[in-house]
């Protein structure tokens, strides 16, 4: 059977409520965060519970989740995850065309001393 994502507090603490697994405890992924996560993964990595990631996603604290995968199955990308976190902005994408055309050519002119 596999483990389960979830599991039953047994020490009466937290009244028989679920737990989410904790990452050391996923052997499934060691200790790489994987591109893509879903809410539980994504708040075992950060230490929160996965009620507190919906309160920040609801608050902005955190992106929504990426579009590209089917109804029911919300997914994160982890670099937007961090970046929102960090407050770092997107990195600019080079646009392969321009660069490629420009490679190799001098910037500036150079006048031909005689």
């Amino acid at each position: 059977m596999a483990q389960s994502k979830r599991l039953e507090a047994q020490d009466g603490r937290h009244g028989g409520a679920a737990m989410t697994v904790r990452k050391i405890d996923n052997l499934l992924r060691g200790d790489r965060t994987p591109a893509y996560v879903d809410r539980e993964t994504g708040a075992a990595e950060l230490l929160i519970s996965p009620d507190t990631w919906d309160e920040w996603v609801k608050e902005g604290r955190l992106p929504r989740p990426c579009d590209t995968f089917p109804t029911g199955m919300p997914r994160w990308r982890w670099e937007d995850v961090d970046r929102r976190l960090s407050g770092t902005k997107a990195a600019t994408p080079v646009d392969a065309m321009s660069w490629a055309a420009s490679f190799g050519k001098k910037k500036g002119r150079r006048s031909d001393a005689a």
